[in-house]
């Protein structure tokens, strides 16, 4: 794994990007294929959209859950709480070469200013 730059001091700094191999053979495609099936259980179980009527945020955030809290509990991933912490903010959205930034940013701690 590369190493982990530090977070910003401030909230709206840029965050240095790790770069991940997403490739076929990769670490990455093994884990979003395990991710996937736990997601795909979800959505044909009984508490999945299939089962009962849900708006399509509610789908993906289902999704999103089961498959992270799987990873989790199989010990595949880990929460960097302490980089968590130590951050003023943490941006929502993922930056892209083809993508425009957002000035979003979801904050972990304190609002700006107090």
């Amino acid at each position: 794994m590369t190493s982990k730059p530090p977070v910003p001091a401030t909230s709206f700094a840029p965050w240095p990007r790790i770069p991940v191999d997403t490739s076929e053979s990769s670490p990455f495609a093994r884990i979003l294929s395990l991710g996937n099936f736990a997601a795909d259980d979800w959505t044909f179980g009984p508490g999945g959209p299939f089962k009962q009527p849900q708006t399509p945020a509610a789908i993906a955030r289902g999704q999103l859950r089961e498959a992270l809290l799987h990873l989790l509990e199989l010990g595949l991933i880990d929460i960097d709480t302490e980089r968590i912490a130590a951050a003023p903010g943490i941006p929502c959205q993922r930056e892209e070469k083809n993508r425009r930034p957002s000035p979003g940013t979801c904050h972990t701690g304190p609002a700006p200013g107090t």
